[in-house]
């Protein structure tokens, strides 16, 4: 995961960089963010002088005064004339600007020439002091279109989506920026298609929500982050460990792209860094929770298999806003030593994850009616990662309090019970230099305080493998991901070819299937093996 953070330029920076511009300098390194280069701005004021073959040469520059600033002004932006550049100057810049050619002029020698440059460009120094930057917004995001056919014994388009992704991007001064960001789906397959329930049409047709939107302020050591926002501890692949903190779109499982999965909280984020330490405190006043979808769709999570004749009704998951309690808050610090990034973290919100609180009545008809709930947990974890060259190894831990699980018991009335949890990953990824990459996982769940009618054993097991090549063609990336419970028969099998036939297009065919009980984790979407493909444009 990376936590690099890019810096922005100090105002000495910015002085130097105008005051090189007028001089008619040679360019100097703009690469990102770089802070600039002391030494090359020495080059870039005395370059010039140094450069020419005879005197004449060096006095013939000076004859025109007027045109290098005039050339750098128009280089500058929409600025005018140097006044326009560098706002109002300070008196004494004017002065230097008007006296410089007789000077040089009436220089007898280069010594006198050299000993009133220097003045000058102090002088040019403070008029920097009041450049007022005025950034350009840039507009970026993606397009993409999906396409999916399920292939059960009932076969059915199951999508046509068509999402938008758009962020703004600008800043207010050097050292505050601003983020504007939008997601928005329609799928027109519920136009044609008449498998799925009007609750599944009224929940995926049309859907959206205001992505990643907020202020940056660089403050040093500290950076500070208020708004919608990703907040990610953990990244493993395939399944979520250690990201406890973002909501996830779960309407499709996990098979979507992470970068899709993901959504974002409401998060006020405080960052402290200082050399290899890095320390993160986060409160989210108003939780987003996951989005399960609705029952009916193709992958809302429903293992348990009512009674004949039972009539299931499912309320609305809401995210609970009942007070100023319903608040998450956590803090995580990392360090990086001997090459092993290390970190740990605390933190507590209502549980992202619903738990079903059950409700019987068996009049006039038997009916089972599930409520969402998001009672609060607590968590504590760990993340570890070591880079041997090709080979990276890497792990995750995180103890969960007071979690509410379901079990399959009528007689309890809720049919919730209360568990603490303890899951860890172990993780290892090899990059060959012929362009394959190999990733192997191992993880477990334990539930330290199980009941025999828990839908899981106490200990559950299960592996995961990816391999992706570029030895094809380097457009092409082939990918298989197969994740399997070791102690049920039950896994899910994603496959795609994803071909980049263009700087800023990017096709994909894959398919997804699953195999298991109908009351497993991946069996319980057996039904639901799909074939799809992906057209994105990122601009």
């Amino acid at each position: 995961m990376n936590r690099t953070t890019g810096r922005t330029l100090t105002s000495d920076t910015m002085r130097a960089t105008m005051l090189a511009t007028l001089l008619a300098s040679v360019p100097h390194a703009q690469a990102g963010e770089s802070p600039f280069d002391a030494a090359g701005f020495e080059t870039a004021v005395a370059g010039p002088m140094l450069a020419q073959e005879s005197m004449d040469d060096l006095f013939e520059a000076t004859d025109e005064p007027a045109e290098a600033p005039a050339a750098a002004a128009e280089d500058a932006g929409s600025a005018e004339s140097v006044d326009d550049l560098f706002g109002e100057p300070e008196p004494s810049a004017p002065a230097a600007a008007d006296t410089a050619p007789d000077d040089a002029g009436e220089a007898e020698s280069v010594d006198d020439l050299f000993d009133e440059a220097a003045p000058a460009a102090t002088a040019a120094a403070p008029a920097a002091d009041q450049a007022k930057p005025k950034p350009a917004v840039r507009v970026s995001g993606f397009y993409q279109n999906e396409f999916a056919y399920t292939v059960p014994e009932e076969g059915h388009f199951s999508k046509f989506r068509n999402i938008l992704k758009l962020r703004l991007n600008g800043a207010l001064s050097p050292r505050v920026k601003w983020q504007l960001g939008g997601h928005i789906e329609y799928d027109p397959v519920f136009e044609f298609e008449t498998f799925y329930n009007d609750r599944v049409e009224d929940d995926e047709k049309l859907f959206g929500y205001v992505d990643e939107s907020y202020l940056d302020i660089d403050a040093d050591n500290w950076e500070f982050r208020v708004g919608r926002q990703h907040i990610i501890w953990g990244e493993m692949v395939g399944l979520f460990f250690a990201d406890v903190i973002s909501a996830l779109d779960l309407r499709e499982f996990v098979l979507p792209d992470f970068d899709l999965i993901r959504i974002p909280q409401w998060a006020a984020r405080a960052e402290y860094f200082n050399g290899d330490f890095h320390g993160e405190f986060v409160y989210i006043p108003l939780m987003t929770v996951d989005n399960l979808g609705v029952f009916g769709a193709d992958y809302y999570p429903f293992p348990i298999e009512l009674p004949p004749g039972v009539r299931g009704v499912f309320l609305e998951d809401k995210a609970p806003r009942s007070d100023w309690d319903d608040f998450g808050a956590g803090a995580r610090a990392s360090y990086l030593k001997n090459g092993y990034d290390i970190s740990a973290f605390y933190y507590t919100s209502p549980d992202k994850t619903a738990a079903l609180d059950r409700r019987i009545s068996v009049a006039p008809v038997p009916t089972v009616t599930f409520r969402p709930l998001h009672e609060r947990i607590h968590q504590f974890g760990t993340t570890f990662a070591k880079d041997f060259g090709s080979f990276v190894l890497k792990g995750e831990a995180i103890q969960t309090l007071d979690r509410l699980m379901s079990i399959d018991r009528l007689t309890d009335l809720d049919g919730l019970i209360e568990t603490d949890e303890l899951r860890y990953v172990i993780g290892a990824d090899w990059a060959g230099e012929a362009g394959h990459n190999v990733n192997v996982q191992f993880f477990q769940t334990w539930f330290q305080d199980h009941d025999r009618d828990m839908l899981f054993k106490e200990v559950e097991t299960g592996v995961s493998v990816m391999l992706t090549t570029t030895s094809w063609h380097p457009d092409l990336t082939p990918e298989i991901l197969w994740i399997r419970s070791l102690d049920r028969n039950e896994w899910v099998l994603q496959t795609k070819m994803s071909w980049e036939f263009s700087p800023n297009w990017r096709a994909t065919l894959g398919g997804d299937v699953f195999g298991g009980p109908q009351t497993g984790i991946f069996g319980q979407f057996d039904d639901t093996d799909r074939v799809y493909t992906e057209l994105r444009l990122s601009f």
